[in-house]
């Protein structure tokens, strides 16, 4: 999976389903995408949601997720701002503010070594201990890649995989025929997005982690991780079809 800025509870879901974990960021960065925003609550709860983003120092138009840096602004500061709003009506708020700082306070400008670390402790936050590894520091001498569905299985190939599990939105990149040659069973996963209380207003599905650990809190928070359906090859439906 690519490397994204407090993605959403599937984004978990799927990392707390795997041994092994896959920072996919030597690709070409997709402007207005999730690798550098996510969505939070909007004060108005006629527009339900906002985005919440880290400012980049500029980006040519193919530059890799691990070419860009960020730009020097204080946007964990905007971000603060942005969320404050709900001080007094989501009861895990300090909570979940405490994590972003956590997951925030480091001094890298590298976007994609920002989030990867940002990541690697959410991981630890919740729970989560799967084996890491970054695409662009492993070396892999993955041979052709005729297709986008490839990449995951070379990478699958390279680390020894038995089984490779992708998000069920992108089922239609693979060709399972590919995988079963290769000895690698290939399954997807489908999140679980059960609606949770948002203080008075309608419930906003898909937002970030951070608004999952401000009305549920820690604990509850790593039990809704823990969920998450298995289906086999070509049988898919998932409720997010984003899949941020």
């Amino acid at each position: 999976m690519q490397p994204y800025f407090f993605p959403y509870l599937g984004y978990f879901q799927l990392m707390a389903s795997v041994d092994t974990w896959v920072f996919f960021d030597d690709i070409q960065f997709v402007n207005k995408g999730w690798v550098n925003r996510n969505r939070i609550l909007h004060p108005d709860p006629a527009k339900g949601w906002q985005y919440m983003t880290v400012p980049l120092a500029g980006k040519n138009r193919f530059d890799r997720i691990t070419d860009i840096r960020m730009a020097e602004a204080d946007w964990r500061g905007k971000i603060r701002g942005q969320l404050s709003f709900l001080r007094k009506r989501a009861p895990y708020y300090e909570q979940a503010l405490s994590v972003f700082d956590h997951c925030t306070d480091q001094s890298e400008h590298n976007l994609a070594r920002f989030l990867v670390e940002s990541l690697r402790r959410l991981a630890e936050v919740l729970a989560l201990s799967p084996t890491f590894h970054v695409q662009s520091d492993a070396h892999w001498n993955l041979g052709p890649v005729e297709h986008a569905g490839q990449w995951a299985l070379r990478i699958a190939e390279c680390l020894g995989a038995r089984s490779y599990l992708n998000p069920a939105g992108g089922a239609g990149l693979f060709r399972p025929e590919e995988f079963e040659a290769s000895g690698i069973a290939l399954a997807f996963h489908e999140p679980v997005l059960e609606p949770y209380p948002q203080g008075q207003r309608p419930f906003v599905p898909g937002l970030s982690i951070l608004d999952v650990l401000m009305w549920n809190g820690l604990d509850e928070t790593r039990r809704m991780v823990q969920a998450g359906r298995h289906c086999p090859d070509g049988q898919t439906g998932a409720n997010r079809s984003d899949m941020q």
